[in-house]
């Protein structure tokens, strides 16, 4: 083609045809430019057709960890009532005299496991942290992703300082060497009989006065209001992210 269009100007020049020349060098250069603007908007249009599908794709996984998300905050919704109703148990049994310091103490160390809530952000994050969030070109929706965000950020860091607080309720029983965490049954199985034999057996759950017993019952009553607390947050936040599903939803996902 190129050779075909060069042998037209050769022979333009060669019979001295320099007007025509003129036009058809015009002619052929508008050709090029439009040829250069066809694949332009060749490629202008791909590339819109990529970020329209990616930009699909990302509300599509977005979704995915809302809604796994709401899911998870009802699963540790509930383990957290069943810790709550099993406190309240502990402190029954506490005072249920005579009781069994070992069966309160595993009890205790039930009560005690932390059902740590983990969200799934991955969608998001994958795309602030790679600069793609220019591609969401729903400014309303964007905007509450964003608010979102700093939301959950701000509810995690506030059950981390409720698991903080029990930890540290906690720690202070480490201190008193005739607590008993022998009677504990994973211990108390791999501590053979000599060794149990020597540490203190002070039956201080039989003891409503007794500074340990008081200590005790105290702290449970504390878990039941930390863990009342980590109801709220997890409430709240599954409150707020139904408005931004509901954005999310009205997307259509294949």
């Amino acid at each position: 083609m190129i050779k075909f269009f060069r042998k037209i100007r050769q022979n333009l020049l060669s019979e001295g045809k320099t007007e025509k020349y003129l036009k058809y060098a015009i002619g052929e250069i508008v050709l090029v430019v439009i040829g250069i603007l066809i694949a332009l908007q060749i490629n202008n249009w791909n590339e819109n057709r990529k970020n329209k599908n990616a930009e699909a794709d990302y509300y599509c996984r977005i979704l995915d960890d809302f809604e796994l998300n709401d899911k998870l905050i009802d699963e540790t919704s509930k383990l957290t009532t069943d810790k709550i109703k099993l406190c309240k148990e502990l402190i029954l049994d506490l005072n249920k005299l005579p009781n069994d310091r070992g069966e309160i103490l595993n009890k205790f160390v039930i009560a005690l496991r932390q059902d740590v809530f983990v969200p799934s952000n991955i969608a998001f994050e994958d795309i602030t942290s790679s600069g793609q969030l220019k591609l969401l070109r729903d400014l309303e929706l964007k905007n509450r992703l964003i608010q979102h965000s700093t939301f959950l950020n701000n509810i995690l860091n506030l059950l981390q300082e409720n698991r903080n607080e029990i930890l540290k309720r906690m720690s202070d029983f480490e201190l008193i060497c005739d607590f008993g965490f022998q009677d504990i049954d994973y211990l108390n199985q791999e501590l053979d009989k000599e060794l149990l034999e020597v540490l203190p057996k002070n039956d201080w759950t039989n003891e409503i006065n007794n500074p340990i017993f008081v200590k005790f019952q105290d702290n449970l009553v504390f878990f039941i209001a930390m863990l009342i607390r980590q109801k709220q947050h997890l409430s709240n936040l599954k409150k707020e992210m139904q408005e931004p599903i509901g954005l999310l939803k009205e997307k259509e996902c294949k």
